[in-house]
């Protein structure tokens, strides 16, 4: 049988004689062979291409994860450094206040809602391992600081609340060292300067100079303001909630009864009228009527040091 062949005509312009190639089936056959080879070529190059640009474009995300995951990391170590400073500071207030301790602090992780389905998902899907525990313990950190948070709002609301209702009551308690000077006989027992036998000293005694003044460790009214045997001008304020103070040797009183002084206000000087063996101020502290150490009611624990110090 005779080969086959096709022949084309490339025609230019009506002036040139037509052009022709004869194709034989066998040539016709290589061609369409070679022309699919090329385009499957063309088509995995092209697929190449774009997995590439693909695996660039998930390698940006995942670095912009990575780099998301290290801020909230940091952000969350702030944050529980803060929390550390709001959990002293509760404790702290709470001991001044007289209060019972706050709630723990590490309370016990509670699982994420649906955290183990959704990280298991991930894993299969082909995620990175490592950061993909890595987001689940942040979330983790970052739920337990919002319960801790929620924690210490309702713990210092409820010292808040404590202290407002208390308010009355710290501003009566004398609080502040009366005057500046060293003490010279303690609270409690000792042995009297002017017998020489035991004795249960009832306040302290305050060795400063003539003229130094006295002042009033908390709120209160004026009770008592004149002269005592054995003590020489006085004063007795009046603070409530059961606290009274005395002061005794007074070189000069300066208020009168019936007037209302308040914290740290100059009620007298420091004397040494009545039975006295020098300058100095004489103060008690009572509560309902019974002697207490002044020492126990300083706040100021830089001005407690101090004091005790001079002793």
């Amino acid at each position: 049988m005779a080969p086959r062949f096709l022949t084309i005509l490339f025609l230019t312009d009506a002036t040139t004689s037509p052009r022709q190639v004869r194709l034989s089936q066998r040539a016709l056959g290589g061609v369409l062979v070679g022309g699919v080879l090329t385009l499957l070529v063309l088509g995995y190059i092209g697929i190449h291409f774009l997995t590439v640009e693909v695996d660039y474009l998930e390698l940006i995300r995942l670095r912009h994860a990575v780099q998301a995951q290290q801020e909230m990391a940091q952000q969350l170590e702030t944050l529980s450094q803060e929390m550390t400073r709001l959990r002293t500071f509760d404790t702290q207030i709470r001991r001044l206040a007289g209060m019972q301790a706050g709630p723990a602090a590490g309370a016990p992780t509670l699982a994420v809602g649906g955290g183990t389905l959704e990280l298991a998902k991930a894993l299969k899907e082909g995620e990175q391992a490592e950061q993909v525990l890595l987001l689940a313990r942040l979330y983790q950190d970052l739920e337990r600081l919002e319960r801790e948070i929620a924690l210490r709002a309702e713990s210092l609301q409820a010292v808040t609340e404590y202290l407002m209702k208390q308010k009355d009551r710290l501003t009566a308690t004398p609080a502040l060292w009366p005057t500046e000077g060293h003490v010279t006989s303690p609270f409690g027992p000792r042995t009297s300067p002017f017998t020489g036998q035991p004795q249960q000293h009832t306040g302290v005694d305050i060795a400063a100079p003539p003229g130094t003044p006295i002042r009033a460790p908390a709120d209160g009214i004026v009770t008592f303001a004149g002269t005592l045997p054995g003590y020489g001008h006085a004063l007795v304020l009046t603070h409530g909630f059961g606290f009274k103070t005395f002061y005794g040797h007074n070189q000069r009183n300066q208020v009168s009864k019936g007037q209302t002084v308040k914290r740290g206000q100059v009620i007298a000087l420091v004397g040494n009228t009545g039975y006295s063996t020098g300058a100095h101020l004489h103060y008690e502290v009572l509560l309902n009527d019974q002697p207490h150490n002044p020492l126990k009611y300083i706040v100021d624990e830089g001005q407690r040091a101090n004091v005790i110090r001079g002793q």
